[in-house]
């Protein structure tokens, strides 16, 4: 029961700027690991929820896709949230808790693993490729 709540608050963190996504899913996929391994296995290879914990595990840090979703949840519900405020200083408090939030997503690792393009000759003729598999192959022999 503990890791499902833990995944709901994480879903909820997911657009919520103050509450966090991560610590919740890292919790969810503790509890799994303890109580059921079925839930754990899906919560790790969810396509959404399962990037957080990955990412935290491995230490790459968050994707770039992430951290734009990210930034424009945090933009669009500190934005409603300005729209809403009564006080001028409620709408200076949102200013300066959206801007806190988005440096510390900037400044956040970002996974570069993905980013990384397969190695290409840079000319049709160029046949890198050969020569290292001919090292690799001597390297067997």
């Amino acid at each position: 029961m503990a890791g499902w709540i833990s995944v709901a608050l994480g879903i909820i963190g997911i657009p919520t700027p103050l509450l966090p996504t991560t610590p919740f899913l890292l919790l969810a996929a503790f509890c799994f690991a303890r109580g059921s391994q079925r839930w754990h296995d899906w919560l790790i290879q969810h396509r959404v929820l399962g990037a957080y914990i990955t990412a935290f595990r491995d230490q790459k840090g968050l994707t770039v896709k992430q951290k734009w979703r990210i930034a424009i949840s945090i933009m669009l519900s500190l934005a409603l949230g300005a729209w809403f405020a009564p006080l001028l200083i409620g709408r200076i408090c949102i200013v300066i808790i959206g801007a806190f939030w988005l440096r510390w997503i900037y400044r956040y690792p970002t996974a570069l693993a993905a980013l990384a393009a397969p190695a290409v000759p840079t000319s049709p003729t160029q046949p890198f490729a050969l020569e290292e598999t001919r090292e690799n192959a001597s390297e067997l022999r």
